[in-house]
């Protein structure tokens, strides 16, 4: 992990192979996404944030999800679900409509337009991917997955209750 500390130009030591691990993790997400986010915004003038609405609302089929159930399936916690909701129906990609038994409930729903957008870019979605981990193996992307895995089972909530 040494190479750590040259690309952030860290000279002095971690505290803990924790802040390092950790420290390793943030800057590998973030160059990682670093692409992606540029090819969204330039390429289909959608944010990661977008995407990722989009996809969940793909997944939903016709049933629609309700901002609570969008939030709870984000990958990067957007404070403002309501906003973001409103920017992607403001570009036709999803629509709002009241739930018929219950009027008070607002659920959201793709569009042709959104499922277009989607289709057209599954093959970049895959090479994507495939690119930005091509550096592992199968069988070490599997044993990453599972260790990514291990970390978020583990946490405990912060700051811990009484201490």
């Amino acid at each position: 992990m040494s190479t750590i500390y040259h690309e952030i130009h860290q000279t002095k030591p971690f505290r803990s192979l924790e802040e390092e691990v950790y420290i390793a993790i943030r800057l590998t997400a973030q160059v990682v996404d670093q692409p992606w986010t540029r090819y969204l915004r330039k390429t289909e003038g959608i944010s990661s944030s977008q995407y990722n609405l989009l996809r969940i609302l793909r997944g939903s089929g016709a049933d629609g999800r309700t901002m609570r159930e969008i939030s709870d399936r984000m990958i990067n916690r957007d404070p403002d679900v309501t906003r973001l909701a409103d920017r992607t129906v403001k570009l036709g990609l999803a629509r709002r409509m009241r739930d018929t038994e219950d009027r008070r409930v607002v659920k959201l729903f793709i569009t042709e337009k959104g499922l277009d957008l989607l289709t057209r870019m599954d093959d970049a979605v895959l090479k994507f991917l495939k690119q930005s981990l091509a550096g592992l193996p199968p069988k070490r992307l599997k044993l990453l997955g599972e260790l990514l895995g291990e970390v978020r089972a583990g946490l405990k909530p912060f700051p811990m209750p009484g201490g």
